[in-house]
């Protein structure tokens, strides 16, 4: 399921937040609604639209936080003194406090990316390897998921630097060669479209987190060009699709269950 700038993603086992992009997690948001703990966060990167909810984290502390930590502190610093209220500054200081806080690494027996611990769910974190850019877009984190034989790939606000830094990664490139799902990267920006990934990644369908009246050119014609389309519920009906986005389909949920996956979207919400 995904609410903007956050991906809420359970399995048997774990409840897991790819990005926290919202602060609204009171009375009935899902994100901190669902029983049990936030067994596992990733961060992709620290700008405010996918740590805003970062705010309320004393809600549900993670067990398991993920961040780049290769990024420089200037940057971060950088990006909280630009902050136009004092709210924003404060959602800052709480990522500064988280990473300096989980500074021990989980034991793999109750890792989140143990398949064994987590529901038989692969999970596989790609991070950028320099720690010289001056882009915080760069050091965004992308997230591949594999369950019964489906696969996903969650990404941030990857630049094309990054992306070219995956499609010269074995690992990465041997695993995300015709996925299912395509999160795609900054919001579906045209300024940070690869043509070169998507032939790689053949997806079946691609969503695009977008905010309403976002004023950057969308590639979302490109990405529904370059994906394969299936059938998703809309609304209640049927419809097939290519691509979807928050903007125009409203909250857009996910499930693999017994070899199948199916995705619905409501815009009414």
């Amino acid at each position: 399921m995904n609410l903007g700038n956050c991906t809420l993603i359970q399995t048997e086992k774990l409840n897991m937040l790819f990005d926290i992009g919202t602060n609204d997690l009171t009375g009935e948001n899902p994100l901190f609604s669902f029983e049990g703990n936030l067994d596992y966060l990733i961060i992709t990167h620290p700008h405010k639209d996918h740590i805003s909810g970062l705010i309320d984290i004393d809600k549900k502390k993670p067990t398991t936080l993920l961040r780049n930590k290769l990024i420089p502190p200037e940057l971060i610093t950088e990006a909280m003194k630009s902050s136009q209220t004092e709210k924003d500054k404060e959602i800052f200081k709480e990522y500064i406090k988280l990473h300096e806080t989980y500074t021990h690494p989980t034991p793999y027996e109750i890792n989140p990316n143990n398949p064994q611990y987590n529901g038989n769910v692969k999970i596989i974190d790609f991070l950028p390897s320099k720690n010289d850019i001056k882009d915080l877009n760069y050091y965004s984190i992308s997230t591949f998921i594999e369950y019964e034989g489906f696969k996903i790939l969650l990404m941030g606000d990857n630049t094309l630097s990054n992306i070219e830094e995956l499609l010269n990664n074995s690992e990465f490139v041997n695993k995300t060669k015709n996925i299912d799902i395509l999160l795609a990267p900054h919001h579906g920006r045209a300024t940070c479209y690869s043509p070169e990934l998507l032939d790689h990644l053949n997806p079946v369908i691609t969503i695009i987190s977008d905010m309403s009246g976002q004023g950057d050119v969308t590639a979302a014609d490109e990405y529904s060009y370059k994906s394969r389309g299936m059938n998703v519920f809309k609304n209640g009906w049927l419809v097939k699709r290519n691509c979807l986005t928050t903007r125009n389909d409203g909250n857009i949920y996910v499930k693999i269950e017994k070899g199948k996956l199916e995705i619905a979207c409501d815009n009414r919400c």
